[in-house]
């Protein structure tokens, strides 16, 4: 549900529930001839959950992020920003145009931001230096518009596809059933593989060396599958 703090309206992504994602939440601050929004992390769990986004297994939710960054016009910044122990304000750590942001760069400012939450030494410039543990916040993506209707509605426009991507990414729970339930998933396919073509073979439909020849294209040739099940399917009549 939606708040609003001062004049910043906050609209949280994540659902409730314990298998609900940790997402990050929408900020709209209104001023007085501007507006800003932005995707933030502001806490732990929704920038380690932004972190499986780098995962191998979320290839494909990797490249439409970077896709969608990289459609975002120079307006739009990625912003890493700190408040140390008793101080009011954030302040910038740095910032990048938000469709330079790729999968390293993001690696950097998630390590970076986990690093400032931690504190502890660091080394700079061949100097080691303590820094006091503070609060981070990851803006991925902020833009301003004027308080123009048209202009809001056009940076939206580029805005909402990376919400849509950053919402799609899994949890370390969802990524493991993925990983379980993929070969059992194969299994069932070759299954009805096999029931088709056992049954195209009864009905002498293929010849006993047919038969073995597309089982044998089907197990080793996948993008070969689906045309493989189509043509048993048309010799049977479209029976099964």
């Amino acid at each position: 549900m939606e708040y609003v703090e001062g004049s910043v309206l906050t609209i949280p992504l994540s659902q409730q529930g314990r298998e609900a994602r940790p997402l990050p939440i929408i900020e709209v601050e209104l001023g007085e001839a501007f507006i800003n929004i932005a995707i933030a992390y502001r806490d732990a769990d929704s920038l380690k959950h932004l972190r499986n986004l780098l995962h191998p297994s979320q290839t494909g939710t990797k490249t439409t992020f970077i896709s969608a960054m990289q459609g975002l016009p120079t307006v739009f910044e990625t912003r890493l920003m700190k408040r140390a122990f008793k101080e009011e304000h954030f302040s910038l750590v740095r910032k990048y145009v938000g469709n330079r942001v790729d999968s390293v760069v993001l690696q950097r400012l998630i390590d970076e931001a986990e690093g400032i939450r931690i504190g502890g030494r660091q080394t700079s410039g061949g100097v080691s230096v303590y820094s006091a543990p503070a609060t981070p916040v990851l803006k991925l993506v902020h833009a301003q518009s004027r308080l123009d209707e048209g202009e809001f509605k056009t940076l939206l426009a580029v805005f909402m596809p990376v919400v849509e991507v950053v919402s799609s990414i899994k949890t370390q729970r969802e990524m493991i059933h993925s990983r379980i339930s993929k070969p059992v998933e194969q299994a069932n396919d070759y299954r009805g593989f096999v029931t088709l073509l056992n049954k195209a073979r009864g009905l002498d439909l293929v010849s006993a060396e047919e038969r073995r020849g597309l089982d044998k294209r089907w197990r080793e040739v996948p993008s070969e599958r689906e045309p493989i099940e189509e043509d048993l399917r048309r010799r049977l009549g479209g029976t099964t």
